[in-house]
């Protein structure tokens, strides 16, 4: 629920024009409201390509890959939570502003920070 938050908080940026960018903060020192998140920077990713972001990691119920519902390009950095979703999934905010998973295999995991929902 949190980087719900977060995403639609990101996505209102980019409508906006991203000039009122949400406040992020790199510091130690946070209120006991801040939540914690991680940049994310597409890696392994054919130029011309882009990753697939899905609905939820893995496989569903029914033995099926999860409905792809964004999209992230080769060398973008977006953000999401900074533990793992599952072994190998990580939960992001995808191009357009939905959060969704990615496989680990396609995202370096660059810096923490802090933000405020």
């Amino acid at each position: 629920m949190k980087f719900q938050r977060l995403a639609s908080a990101i996505a209102a940026a980019i409508v906006t024009g991203g000039g009122g960018l949400i406040a992020l903060s790199a510091t130690a020192a946070a209120p006991a409201s801040a939540e914690t998140a991680c940049f994310y920077k597409v890696r392994n990713v054919s130029s011309g390509s882009y990753l697939n972001v899905r609905r939820g990691p893995a496989l569903n119920a029914n033995g099926r890959r999860y409905k792809v519902i964004d999209v992230l390009y080769p060398g973008q950095t977006t953000v999401g939570a900074c533990r793992r979703a599952t072994k190998n999934w990580r939960s992001v905010v995808g191009n357009a502003g939905r959060l969704g998973f990615s496989h680990k295999y396609y995202l370096n995991k660059g810096r923490k920070f802090q933000f405020e929902p």
